[in-house]
Parts: C-alpha cells; sequence; structure tokens
C-alpha cells in the first residue's frame, strides 16, 4: 500500500479535502478494479461525489499520479520472488487492478516475468474477496488449495483465501513477513535478503 502521504498530494491535485478525497478514493475502487468504472468514470464518480467536476486534462494527471503508486513493487520482496522461481516454486501474482493498470505492467514491467502467472482483477471483472478470482489463480498455476501460499496486506483477502483451504499470511512488514516464511521452510528465506540485525545494547 503506498503511504498516506501520496494519496494526501493526489487530493491536493484534486482540489478536494483531504479526508473526503480518500473516502471517495475506496467507495468506488472495487468498481474501478472490477472493470464496472473505468478510467474516466472512476473519477468522475469521486468528483460528482464531492459537488465538483474534473477537467479531461485533471483526470488524466489524477490517473497518472494514481497509476504511479502501484508499479514499483519493493525490491527485495522482487528478488526473493525471483530466487524462488529459479530454483523451482511456481509463483503467481493476483491483484485488484484496473484494466489499464495491468495493460501497461503487461507491456513494460520487466519485473513481472518474475511470477510465471499473472491474474488482475480487471481482466476478469471479478476482485478479491471474491472466491472466483482465487480459484482462477490456482486453476492458471496448477495447483491444489492446500498447495498454495497466499500473502496480501488485507484482512478480508486474506480470511477469504483460508476459507478456501489455502495458507494465508496478512503482510505487515518486510520484517513480519520474513519472520512468518520461516515456517514454512522453502528454499530461499526471505531473511536471506534483510540487512544483518544489529545486536542489541548490553
Amino acid at each position: 500500500m503506498p503511504p498516506a502521504s501520496a494519496f494526501e498530494e493526489m487530493a491536493r491535485l484534486s482540489g478536494i479535502p483531504s479526508a473526503s478525497f480518500i473516502d471517495s478514493l475506496w467507495r468506488y475502487r472495487l468498481d474501478y478494479d472490477r472493470g464496472t468504472l473505468d478510467g474516466t468514470s472512476y473519477w468522475k464518480k469521486i468528483a460528482a461525489s464531492n459537488e465538483k467536476q474534473f477537467s479531461d486534462s485533471q483526470i488524466d494527471k489524477l490517473m497518472k499520479a494514481d497509476f504511479a503508486l502501484w508499479i514499483h513493487p519493493r525490491p527485495v520482496l522482487l528478488e526473493w520472488v525471483r530466487k524462488l522461481q529459479s530454483g523451482g516454486i511456481k509463483t503467481s501474482i493476483l491483484s485488484n487492478m484496473p484494466r489499464d493498470f495491468s495493460r501497461y505492467l503487461r507491456s513494460s514491467a520487466e519485473w513481472l516475468n518474475h511470477f510465471d502467472v499473472k491474474v488482475f482483477s480487471g481482466e476478469l471483472g471479478v476482485v478479491k474477496p471474491d472466491a472466483k478470482i482465487y480459484q482462477a489463480c490456482l486453476e492458471a498455476i496448477t495447483v491444489l488449495p492446500k498447495e498454495a501460499l497466499f500473502i496480501d496486506d488485507i484482512e478480508v483477502n486474506v480470511m477469504a483465501a483460508r476459507a478456501l483451504g489455502i495458507e494465508a499470511i496478512k503482510f505487515e512488514s518486510i520484517g513480519q513477513l520474513a519472520n512468518d516464511m520461516l515456517l514454512f521452510k522453502l528454499p530461499v528465506a526471505l531473511d536471506e535478503f534483510l540487512p544483518p540485525k544489529r545486536p542489541a545494547n548490553p
């Protein structure tokens, strides 16, 4: 998840008070991620709910600012995924993401190659935590639920995976994830990519 300050920058660009902007941003987000709304319609909804109108130019700037928040995964996690994949572990990205975002990533983001399977909500017309999107991912990567491990930063998405028999971990920090992953004894441990811990002061 991008930091709160990033959304506040977008609020300033929109001319809407931060709290109202962020509320509107998430209120319609799943419809955008699902593909029920396209980018222009999504931003017009946000404007209308705050008694505003955005110009085409303003919508274009907001879409670009929004997109820029989501296309730079943390390098340490990508390096870990790359090593897992090269070691024979099947890897997949399962993301709630509008179609225009995923289209761009598929054409230009080299890091997507670290994932054997890419499942994006906007392309399927279904979003997490709907069971259908997890099932589509499992089928694409050809594993059973009990053979999969799902990591997500949103509790309801984690619970939905567990309901299907998938082992799931809620991401809160890289350090927490590295510690949790030790239980699974994967061939490549995430903590190998983290800086060494400083010894406690005597």
